[in-house]
């Protein structure tokens, strides 16, 4: 029952208004491309650093001795690296539901969970108690939102999944509170660094005729972009060779450059991002390789035409791409 939950809400994440997604998000703020947000969900906290120190805590609360009156955090190690915090508000949906999807979430971009507790007593790991140390340094009412409960029964998980890999060291800490019946908070901490890209095999210029002459457009792999922005890099100076080269071959050929990006982010963002980054394909192909400019036409999409899911990082990365297409009227 659960994976059939989990497949239903997968399907209807397509389904839902674009023009809706995200249009509540606090200003400046985007998702983390580790942890998707819960459909229908919008932040309302965000904040980034590009290297400071994070306190894990994997143990609960407990007393250095009978007669003492104060309590310490147990199993805490600090993190160093990019952090970025969120928190999100979810209204109107199932508790278990949205643990779930998390839970489903993080196995998926490759994480291991090496915790998965749900609140118990209030010194132990998820509990009130514990919440309110733990995250003692939140403004009160985010920390009031993971810690506390309108309705008396505690409902709150605490979830970290831990990426270790050579070239990829992530962790991705959560606290999910049901504060009310009709309110859910997820708190999301990201500690370490950005994804780890995967190169992909470069476009030829052979292959590039080939798909043209076949279907009229073609899906151009090995161009990398800097992250939310048009900035290419060096990176993508074979794939842009092979364009170069199949146009040089084919004189008489006009092309749309069409950029298209993940989902992660408001439509309007997206949709200006990917018009950019064809722009800058096209001001490299002019500027390098002398294909001259009227033969050569910028638009984008945004995350409107994908390839792949955009609920796992492989998926988000097939879809942030460029394309060529023939113009033929």
């Amino acid at each position: 029952m659960r994976n059939i939950k989990y497949k239903i809400l997968v399907a209807c994440i397509f389904l839902l208004p674009l023009s809706g997604y995200a249009q509540n998000d606090v200003e400046g703020s985007k998702d983390n491309p580790h942890v998707p947000r819960y459909p229908g969900s919008v932040i309302i906290f965000y904040n980034e650093t590009s290297n400071g120190n994070f306190e894990l805590t994997l143990g609960p609360l407990v007393k250095s001795s009978p007669n003492d009156q104060l309590y310490t955090r147990t199993d805490t190690r600090t993190l160093n690296g990019k952090i970025t915090t969120l928190q999100y508000l979810v209204k109107n949906v199932e508790f278990q539901d949205v643990v779930d999807f998390y839970e489903d979430a993080l196995k998926k971009n490759g994480f291991d969970l090496i915790a998965f507790t749900r609140a118990a007593r209030p010194m132990d790991v998820a509990g009130r108690n514990w919440t309110n140390s733990v995250y003692d340094k939140l403004p009160y009412k985010l920390k009031s939102n993971i810690a506390g409960t309108k309705g008396g029964e505690e409902k709150r998980y605490y979830i970290v999944g831990q990426i270790n890999q050579p070239e990829q060291k992530v962790y991705a800490a959560l606290v999910i509170n049901e504060f009310d019946r009709n309110e859910i908070y997820v708190h999301v901490d990201v500690v370490g660094e950005g994804e780890k890209v995967e190169k992909q095999e470069e476009t030829n210029a052979e292959t590039i005729e080939a798909d043209i002459k076949d279907r009229g457009y073609s899906i151009i792999t090995g161009i990398y972009f800097e992250q939310d922005k048009a900035d290419l890099k060096e990176e993508s100076k074979p794939a842009l060779d092979e364009i170069a080269k199949y146009l040089k071959k084919n004189p008489g050929v006009i092309l749309y450059v069409v950029g298209h990006t993940d989902m992660a982010g408001k439509l309007d963002f997206k949709l200006s991002l990917s018009k950019n980054r064809a722009a800058a394909v096209i001001k490299v192909l002019t500027d390098r390789y002398s294909i001259a400019s009227e033969r050569l036409i910028a638009d984008g999409v945004g995350f409107l035409s994908p390839i792949a899911s955009n609920q796992d990082l492989g998926g988000r990365k097939r879809n942030e791409r460029i394309e060529l297409v023939l113009k033929t009227f």
